[in-house]
Order: C-alpha cells, then sequence, then structure tokens
C-alpha cells in the first residue's frame, strides 16, 4: 500500500494517534482508507509494545505535509493507552524502533534540532507547515519529558550505548518478519439440518466455496492455522450478532456465529496479523438465494457480505495480502 515515491533520508518524523484508540485499530484505519484519507504512516506502535507496519520505508508516506513526507523515510504513529504498564512497552517499543531506522538511514539521533534529525510533529509544525502538536502531551501523562525523549533516542532507554546497526539483529530489532501463507478454513451449517465439510480458502467449483446454492443456513465457523481470526454474523430476526473467536461446530455458543433457525444474511470476518509480520487481511464474498453471481468482495470488516433480507447461501473466503478475487 501506499506512495511509490522515494524519499530523501533527512527525518524521522514521530507522532501519537491523537484520540483514545488502540494501534491495531489505527493500523487498520490506514490501512483501508489510505487512499481516500490521504493519510498513513510507516508503523503504529501500541496494544503493549506491538509494531504494526503500513508502507514501506523509504518511500513516501502522508503523516506531516508535503516537505516532511518527501524527506521522512520513516513516519510513526504512537497509540494510546490509560495503563502505565502498557505504556512502558510502547514506549518502548517506540524509541527502539525509531533508533533502528535512524541508523538505518544514516539520520542523526538528535530530536527537534538543526538539520537532520528525528523530527516530532510539533517540530514540523513550527517550522514547515500545519496545526499538530503531538507527541510531547501525551508522553507527558507518564512523565515523559522533552529531554528523557531525547536522551532515550541519543542513547537507548535506560541510557544503553548505540550499537553498529549493521550487526544488531536481536529479538528487540524490528524488522518485518517474512510473509507466511495463511489457510482459513470455513463451513456453513445448514438451517434445520446438518453442518456442511470445512473448506480451506476459497477455490473453484463445487468444494471452492462454503455452502449450497439456494439454501439457507444458520451458523458459520472459522479458523485460522496462523495469527487470529474473529467473525459474526446478522440475521434479519436479530440483527448483528456478537464476535466469535474460537471454531468449533459443537460449541454453538463458543465455537460459532449464529441463532438456530433464524437465516444469516450477512457476515463479517477480521484477521489479526501477528506481531512484526507483513500485514495481512480477510477477503471475502458471497451469493444469496435470490441473486445470481457473487455479490462484490469486501475485507475485513470495512463492509460486510451479504444483501439484508435475503439468505446468504455461498461464501468464500481467504486471507492474503491482497484481495484474489
Amino acid at each position: 500500500m501506499g506512495s511509490n515515491a522515494q524519499t530523501a533520508n533527512k527525518f524521522i518524523v514521530l507522532h501519537d494517534v491523537g484520540t483514545e484508540s488502540g494501534a491495531w485499530e489505527n493500523a487498520h484505519y490506514f490501512y483501508n482508507n489510505w487512499a481516500s484519507s490521504q493519510t498513513y504512516v510507516q508503523f503504529v506502535v501500541g496494544d503493549g509494545g506491538h509494531i504494526y507496519q503500513l508502507g514501506a520505508p523509504g518511500y513516501q508516506s502522508w503523516g506531516a505535509g508535503s516537505y516532511a513526507n518527501a524527506n521522512a523515510p520513516v513516519q510513526i504513529e504512537l497509540a494510546h493507552t490509560s495503563d502505565p504498564a502498557t505504556f512502558a512497552k510502547d514506549y518502548a517499543a517506540y524509541v527502539n524502533l525509531t533508533r533502528f531506522y535512524a541508523r538505518q538511514y544514516g539520520i542523526p539521533l538528535t530530536l527537534d534540532g538543526v538539520g537532520n534529525g528525528i523530527k516530532t510533529h510539533l517540530w514540523i509544525t513550527q517550522n514547515y507547515w500545519g496545526d499538530h502538536t503531538d507527541p510531547y502531551d501525551y508522553l507527558a501523562r507518564f512523565g515523559v519529558t522533552k529531554t528523557k525523549l531525547a536522551a532515550d533516542l541519543a542513547n537507548g532507554i535506560g541510557g544503553a550505548p548505540v550499537s553498529t546497526p549493521a550487526t544488531t539483529h536481536n529479538s528487540t530489532t524490528p524488522a518485518v518478519k517474512p510473509a507466511k501463507a495463511v489457510n482459513v478454513t470455513y463451513a456453513l451449517h445448514v438451517m434445520g439440518g446438518y453442518w456442511l465439510d470445512s473448506v480451506t480458502n476459497a477455490g473453484v467449483g463445487s468444494n471452492g466455496f462454503a455452502g449450497i446454492p439456494n439454501t439457507r443456513h444458520d451458523y458459520l465457523t472459522v479458523s485460522v492455522d496462523h495469527g487470529s481470526v474473529r467473525y459474526r454474523v446478522h440475521t434479519q430476526a436479530s440483527g448483528w450478532l456478537g464476535w466469535v473467536y474460537k471454531s468449533n461446530k459443537r460449541d454453538l455458543v463458543n465455537g460459532a456465529a449464529g441463532v438456530t433457525g433464524q437465516p444469516i444474511d450477512g457476515v463479517q470476518v477480521c484477521y489479526m496479523t501477528p506481531k512484526g509480520e507483513a500485514y495481512k487481511q480477510a477477503y471475502y464474498r458471497s451469493q444469496t438465494t435470490q441473486r445470481t453471481g457473487w455479490l462484490p468482495s469486501v475485507q475485513d470488516d470495512s463492509d460486510y457480505a451479504g444483501w439484508y433480507g435475503e439468505p446468504l447461501d455461498r461464501l468464500q473466503l481467504q486471507v492474503n495480502s491482497a484481495n484474489p478475487f
């Protein structure tokens, strides 16, 4: 995702998200809306030290105005929390990630100074463009002053010396792991009948989807072999039901989504990418008993598969980094 324009290597720009929201939530928003909102960064940090990658380092992101965007190979958002223990993990990851990429791109480990270096969004506002003042106000909630942030960026958390970047490949290095294929297994339950055989991923022919044409279904179950997934269904009688996080055909409360005797007419599925891995999403589409052909595909919870009031009779699902349909 994102721009294909390369940057000059002058700044690392530091942000906070500005709202009381977590990292996964913000990364998800950026990924789904970057083209329409014209806003995203390379990394979002939070949720207890997790790092979510969006755009590619070295290429422009759209986080701080045209000049900063063109000169910052990396921009980083820090998500919010009210928990001091969570913040401590988030802050450490924020500092380590910044130091790592500053070294990668030969950017000085100096904060908000003259010339090249690490810059806050406030500094960009004061010197180039914009009206943002992050991230100092949020950091101050937990006692992190500008002086402390500058020292931690220069020396590492607790004064650890700067190490040679070419040899630093330990567990604190925020490099994104190679993409791993994810298999998603799912099944529909025939209303008034039985569970159909599970299907893995989307394919062609009668084995490439879950469901039976021109048949109503009242339960859905979904699982993945890597990462995690949540899913829910909509019925005309009950509306949207709660999210389900497990898969078990014998457990209709915790292992499947649906209500006995109520035909499903909408489905949502969200995939959660493991920490440090290239971002993936659930892509899926459906057919109904009252229409011919597949309805438009959707990804994660940006929309839903189905058509309110029309029983869903077929579902295809895949976890991928791009839309397979």
